[in-house]
Order: C-alpha cells, then structure tokens, then sequence
C-alpha cells in the first residue's frame, strides 16, 4: 500500500489569539476615543456658542453704560420722567380727552440746572 501522509494537526496557535485580541483591543479603544472627541467637540461648539451670547450681552450692557452717562440722556430722562425744566422755560402739557394731568411745578430745589 500507499505511504499514508499525514496533515499536521491545526491548532490555534497563541500568537494569533493574541494578535486577535490585540486588534480587537485597539479597535474599541479608538472607537471610545472617536466618541469622546465627538463629546469634546459638542461641548466646545457649545461654549463657543455661549461665549458668543456672553460678549453681545457685555457689549450690549456697555453701550447701555455709555447711554446713561451722556448727558443729553440723562437730561431728556430728567425733563420725561421728573418734569424738570431749566429756568425760563415755559411747561407746555397736551391734554388728553379723560386723561388730565394737573401741573404740580417742581419746588424750587428741584429745577434743572446746566
């Protein structure tokens, strides 16, 4: 008879366990880092959006500043809301139908002064 040949027995060998594992491994990790630098982006956009409403708001907030100390603010606020007027001026007041206001002069330490 024939010479019988026979096939080595096929084992896994432990390099390619390993190499498997060592693949998987890195795999999932770069997928971790993949999602946490897609978290970290969401967050930047987010603060970048943030910062963006904060400097209009300052920016806002200062020109309101600027607004309050100019004195032909502060004078036509005084005349509207106090009923100041300088001296020599004449008070002139519309009447509305149901809506009459009397005029009550400001006492002398409250006149408008330049």
């Amino acid at each position: 008879m024939g010479k019988v040949v026979r096939l080595p027995k096929r084992s896994l060998n432990w390099r390619v366990i390993a190499a498997g594992m060592l693949t998987l491994y890195f795999f999932f990790s770069f997928i971790r880092l993949g999602v946490a630098l897609y978290q970290t982006n969401l967050q930047i956009k987010s603060y970048n959006e943030q910062k963006a409403l904060l400097e209009a708001e300052g920016n806002r907030l200062r020109e309101q500043i600027r607004e309050l100390n100019d004195n032909d603010y502060i004078e036509r606020l005084a005349r509207e809301e106090l009923g100041l007027v300088k001296p020599g001026e004449t008070v002139v007041i519309t009447a509305v139908p149901g809506q009459v206001r009397p005029y009550i002069p400001p006492r002398p330490g409250q006149e408008f002064r330049d």
